[in-house]
């Protein structure tokens, strides 16, 4: 699976498109991200993971394990009490998207 765009997001939002949608929140979530998304600066990607917590604000499917963990969530909680979650704490995840750099993350991730 290629990165995926900010215009990736839009549609799926468009479209109702909910795998698409999760998909996007994992990434935004996820330290290190699970996949990458192009935009030209990270103000667009909060303003996107915004956008993709209210379509999934009423998703009853299981996120991951480790979304959940990173959301101090427990294990089976759903999108969508990951999207209140992450609105809930906003400025931690907001600024994790701004201050993230792929080349310091991952990098010198140790083995549990």
């Amino acid at each position: 699976m290629g990165d995926m765009k900010l215009r990736d997001i839009t549609d799926a939002i468009g479209d109702g498109d909910k795998a698409t949608l999760r998909r996007a929140f994992r990434s935004l979530i996820s330290l290190p991200r699970e996949e990458e998304i192009e935009a030209s600066s990270p103000g667009l990607l909060v303003v996107a993971l915004n956008r993709v917590c209210g379509a999934l604000a009423d998703d009853g499917a299981v996120m991951p394990p480790a979304i959940c963990e990173s959301l101090g969530l427990a294990a089976g909680a759903s999108y969508g009490e990951g999207a209140a979650a992450a609105k809930a704490q906003w400025s931690r995840v907001s600024r994790a998207i701004v201050d993230y750099d792929p080349a310091k993350v991952g990098s010198n991730r140790q083995p549990a």
